[in-house]
């Protein structure tokens, strides 16, 4: 008599195929669903007034798909109304437990479906910043059947720009991304552009360098840039870590105010999504060293990284 090995038997359900609908769950959970696309990003997503942000260490994966109620009833659809796990290159689980939108926009999906009626719907879920997800399971919920999605290969990569030139499959996110001045790139709710760079021995906030130093002074912009559903963010001196990194290969984190570009005065404020603010931070350099890399995050998301070697 072969012996019976407890929680070894894999879920019932089937293999799926981007594309192909398939029905799951059954009698009023029943929904018909097609899984459309599949695609990794590092850029922020906004449903609703929610903002998911990828984490240092993480990507996002985003999935589109299609639902249609099969019932003759009419059928409430939410955010929960499907179960997404996705299963990465360690076998590890990471469960989907956001909300979802009404694909094309950024409106949270919270809507009764007709008989028939179809509706276009996206989610968004964290997944490691390294390597492809060999497996997605689908579920109208614990006591049916799942539906198995092989992603490798399949969902879209990394723009290049993002992506670890060491992994060709563009499912690796680079560590930190670098970017030219004058260009912006996503933090979290924030993006942020370096605009001028300037070394002075000039006052700065009222205090001159000391004999032999000088002022390296970077002018940064920050965007809400987050979409419309989303609401007003507050920025403050505590809001980025900035860092500066100099030829010597010393890290200085900036512990002062933001100011203000024409005046030395505090800078913070509030922007709602699409709006701009201006600020400059300062960093006390010797006369013979100069700045390699400014370096910005913003609460945990991943860090951004600007060339200053050309400041003058």
């Amino acid at each position: 008599m072969t012996p019976v090995v407890q929680g070894t038997t894999q879920l019932a359900g089937g293999v799926g195929t981007l594309g192909k609908t398939v029905t799951l769950g059954k009698g009023r959970s029943a929904i018909n669903f097609t899984l459309n696309s599949a695609e990794f990003t590092l850029a922020r997503v906004t449903v609703g007034t929610n903002v998911y942000v990828p984490k240092a260490g993480e990507k996002l994966l985003i999935l589109r798909y299609t639902l249609q109620n099969p019932q003759k009833e009419s059928k409430d659809i939410s955010w929960n109304t499907l179960k997404f796990t996705a299963v990465d290159a360690r076998d590890i689980n990471h469960e989907h437990d956001n909300y979802v939108g009404r694909d094309g926009t950024s409106e949270q999906l919270d809507m009764t479906l007709k008989p028939a009626q179809k509706i276009n719907v996206y989610a968004v879920m964290a997944v490691p910043a390294a390597g492809p997800i060999p497996k997605l399971i689908v579920s109208a919920g614990d006591d049916f059947p799942v539906q198995r999605y092989d992603l490798r290969g399949k969902a879209k990569g990394l723009a290049a720009e993002f992506a670890d030139p060491a992994d060709p499959s563009l499912t690796t996110a680079r560590e930190v991304q670098t970017v030219p001045p004058g260009t912006y790139a996503p933090l979290g709710k924030f993006d942020v552009r370096l605009d001028s760079l300037t070394l002075s021995q000039a006052a700065v906030n009222g205090q001159v360098p000391p004999s032999g130093q000088r002022y390296l002074i970077a002018t940064l912009s920050i965007r809400n840039g987050t979409a419309k559903t989303a609401e007003a963010a507050d920025w403050a001196f505590n809001t980025f870590k900035v860092q500066l990194r100099d030829t010597d290969g010393e890290v200085q984190l900036y512990d002062d105010y933001l100011l203000k570009v024409s005046r030395d005065e505090t800078a913070n404020g509030t922007l709602k999504p699409g709006e701009e603010a201006r600020f400059r931070v300062y960093f006390l350099l010797p006369a013979t060293v100069t700045g390699t890399a400014l370096s910005l995050s913003e609460g945990e998301s991943r860090t951004v990284a600007f060339d200053v070697k050309a400041a003058r």
